[in-house]
């Protein structure tokens, strides 16, 4: 009896610390196969029917009820097919259009998240008849590039900086600019830090990119959800290095903007219900850079900014100023 009595305490402590370690293990799944699940729906693409459909929730909460984002019609200008091997391995494509004169100004156009190059060859039909060499890549896991996982600009970042490179190579008198709209505005951001973005760069042009990844994230978590951040973006983030290979809150295109001085021009419309127009302003006073403008546009929802009269008005004369000067020193 004795020995009962002293044993007691240790085979209830025992049993208590098993047993919130069974719970906490049982939460920790738990919150592992929420993170699994969130990153599969926002980043993974293919469906069963479908390998190259775009991720569930552009399907589910941009393109919902049927209305289906158009492609624009292919530039009557001449064309060809590159393809690029990324840093992973991954075979990416893009098209080059050429401009009806010889031209020493480049533009690399960067899609939105879901899309591919095809919805952005209105922006490259303006630019062509402008004069500029223009290049619509096919960012990572869209359209004809291959890969599971978007990465909201991160690892794009460098897969832009490998087109440039590309460029500069093809003419070396290239002044480069990118221009990027709402993921592909991300990765142009981001790219101004990675270390081997050639010196032909001359100028960026972000249209309604996010400040960070995980903002982004919680947004859209309150609004498709009513779930709040905490710790689910936390845990999903684990999950998104494992899987997909980056951090989406360390890659953080306000992070690269606070370290570029390349000449920026930031636009963003008013009306966005996708990335708040706070998040211009936050990128906008966060950079260094001594040429930074911004241009804001009002009653235009997000992406479709190059309707309003003063879109490329103002864009040219931001680029032209640029690409015809030397390129700044970094």
């Amino acid at each position: 009896m004795t020995a009962l009595k002293k044993t007691w305490p240790a085979v209830l402590l025992t049993a208590f610390l098993t047993a919130l370690l069974t719970t906490a293990a049982l939460c920790a799944g738990a919150a592992y196969g929420a993170g699994c699940f969130f990153i599969d729906l926002a980043l993974k693409r293919g469906t069963a029917g479908n390998p190259d459909a775009p991720p569930a929730i552009f399907r589910s909460a941009i393109e919902g009820n049927g209305r289906a984002i158009r492609p624009a019609p292919k530039p009557d200008f001449d064309a060809e097919s590159w393809t690029l091997r990324s840093f992973d391995g991954l075979a990416l494509r893009a098209t080059h259009f050429e401009p009806e004169r010889d031209s020493r100004r480049w533009v690399l156009v960067l899609h939105g998240y879901g899309l591919t190059q095809a919805h952005v060859w209105n922006y490259a039909a303006a630019y062509l008849a402008h004069g500029y060499h223009v290049v619509t890549p096919d960012l990572r896991a869209s359209g004809a590039s291959e890969g599971t996982y978007t990465t909201m600009g991160a690892l794009e970042a460098r897969d832009v900086t490998d087109w440039a490179r590309r460029i500069a190579a093809v003419d070396p008198g290239a002044r480069i600019v990118l221009h990027g709209v709402s993921m592909g505005a991300a990765a142009a951001m981001r790219a101004t830090g990675e270390p081997d973005l050639p010196t032909a760069v001359s100028a960026i042009v972000e249209d309604s990119g996010y400040a960070t990844i995980y903002d982004l994230f919680a947004l859209e978590l309150d609004k498709l959800l009513s779930l709040p951040a905490h710790p689910l973006l936390d845990v999903a983030d684990l999950v998104c290095e494992h899987r997909a290979g980056f951090s989406f809150q360390k890659a953080s295109p306000l992070e690269a903007v606070r370290r570029s001085r390349l000449p920026i021009l930031f636009i963003h419309g008013t009306a966005d219900r996708l990335v708040p127009f706070k998040m211009m302003q936050t990128l906008y006073d966060a950079s260094p850079a001594p040429a930074k403008e911004k241009l804001v546009i009002e009653k235009i929802g997000h992406g479709a900014l190059y309707q309003a009269k003063n879109y490329f008005p103002t864009v040219f004369r931001f680029t032209d100023k640029w690409t015809e000067k030397p390129p700044l020193e970094r």
